[in-house]
C-alpha cells in the first residue's frame, strides 16, 4: 500500500513509546495528553490515541484502553464473577477498571482495594470515564500503602484476590520471598482463590525463570493452578493470566 502524500510520523511531544521487549518499540499518538507527571512511585500519563479512546500508561507501560479494557478485565476476572463470590480483595488496582468490572458482578458486595500510588487513583478518577464513580461506590474500601505488607499484616478474610499489578513488584530480586508470602496468605485468608496477571506471553518478553518461580511456588500452596493466554489488540500481544482455586 503506497504512503505517498501521507502523514506516518508525528511530533515527538505527541506520542509516547511503548517497549515490550528490547527490539521492539511501539509508538502510540496522542491525540491529546489529559495528565502527564510523576508520582513519588512512577510516571503516569492519560492520553486519548486515535485507535484505543483513553490509554493509561505507567512508566511508559501501557496499562489500560478504553477499546479493549473488557478483554482484559474479563480476562482477569472473569473466574472470580462467575464463582459469585461475595468478598473480593484487589492487589494493586489503581487505574479502577478491576474495580469497575468486578461491581457489575450482583453477587459482589464488597471490595477492598490496597494500592501503594495515590497519584496513579487521583489521575484515574479525574481523567478515565466511570473511574470516580467507581470508587465512590459504597461497597468499596481503599487502603493506600504496600499492598504485599498490608495484605500480609491484615486479619480480614476475604473470598478471593486479584492481582491488579504491574510486573515489576514480583520481578524484585527478593521475589522469592514476597511470592512465598503473598500465596501462603492468599491460601490464608481467601481461601487459596486468585486472579494474577503475569505480562506478556511472549517468549521474548519475560523472564522465562521468574514465569517457572512462580508456577512452583503458587503450586506450593495452592490448588487448580490455571493459566490462560488472551490476545490485547493495544498491547500487540497475547498476555498470560493465572488463575489458582477456581473448579
Amino acid at each position: 500500500m503506497s504512503t505517498r502524500n501521507k502523514k506516518v510520523c508525528f511530533e515527538k511531544s505527541r506520542y509516547i513509546v511503548y517497549q515490550p521487549y528490547p527490539g521492539l518499540y511501539l509508538a502510540y499518538h496522542a491525540r491529546r495528553f489529559y495528565f502527564s507527571g510523576r508520582s513519588k512511585f512512577q510516571k503516569i500519563d492519560i492520553i486519548d490515541n486515535d485507535a484505543y479512546g483513553r490509554m493509561l500508561f505507567l512508566d511508559e507501560n501501557v496499562q489500560h484502553t478504553s477499546f479493549d479494557s473488557g478483554i482484559f478485565n474479563e480476562a482477569l476476572c472473569g473466574p472470580a464473577m462467575k464463582s459469585g463470590v461475595a468478598n473480593i480483595l484487589v492487589l494493586g488496582g489503581g487505574s479502577g477498571q478491576t474495580l469497575m468490572t468486578l461491581l457489575e458482578s450482583s453477587s459482589v458486595k464488597r471490595v477492598t482495594v490496597m494500592e501503594i500510588d495515590p497519584a496513579v487513583i487521583a489521575c484515574c478518577r479525574r481523567h478515565i470515564k466511570g473511574v470516580d464513580k467507581a470508587f465512590r461506590d459504597p461497597r468499596v474500601k481503599i487502603r493506600i500503602g504496600d499492598a504485599f505488607k498490608q495484605f500480609h499484616f491484615t486479619t480480614e478474610l476475604f473470598d478471593a484476590a486479584i492481582l491488579d499489578l504491574t510486573e515489576r513488584p514480583l520481578m524484585a530480586e527478593s521475589n522469592l520471598t514476597t511470592l512465598r508470602r503473598l500465596y501462603a496468605d492468599i491460601k490464608q485468608k481467601c481461601q487459596g482463590r486468585c486472579s494474577q496477571y503475569l505480562g506478556s506471553s511472549v517468549d521474548l518478553a519475560y523472564d522465562k525463570q521468574f514465569r517457572k518461580t512462580v508456577d512452583r511456588v503458587s503450586r506450593k500452596y495452592l490448588s487448580n493452578v490455571t493459566y490462560t493466554d488472551v490476545f490485547i489488540p493495544s498491547f500487540g500481544a497475547p498476555h498470560t493470566f493465572m488463575h489458582t482455586g477456581y473448579n
